[in-house]
């Protein structure tokens, strides 16, 4: 099965305490796929944090065009976390999909602790 690079940047919101030092997971669905749920380990300590933007390479399957994006947190440490966008970059086409959030995740501030969005 062909594999593609995957570039993934995750926006989180400049809001309020709106950062997360919880573990991260991300899925992606395509017209040809779909990923397992993927941890996105941080870079260092300032990832996730309020108002960043966190860069991810990721080396999955060939999932065609992205329809769907699941990003959630497993509330180990800071579970509030405001999730602006996840921006997609398919490394071989250069063909980019944006998947807006703007919503917490997290018990306390919305009852759940992952979303998913169309594109």
């Amino acid at each position: 099965m062909k594999t593609n690079i995957y570039y993934l940047w995750v926006r989180t919101g400049d809001q309020p305490l709106g950062g997360t030092d919880s573990n991260v997971f991300v899925q992606l669905f395509g017209t040809q796929g779909q990923t397992e749920s993927l941890y996105l380990p941080p870079q260092d300590v300032f990832a996730f944090e309020q108002g960043s933007i966190d860069k991810f390479i990721l080396e999955v399957p060939d999932l065609g065009d992205l329809t769907r994006c699941c990003i959630g947190q497993d509330a180990t440490a800071d579970s509030g976390w405001y999730v602006e966008s996840v921006r997609v970059r398919d490394d071989e086409t250069s063909r980019e999909w944006l998947f807006t959030f703007n919503q917490w995740l997290g018990i306390e501030e919305a009852g759940t602790l992952s979303a998913c969005v169309e594109c």
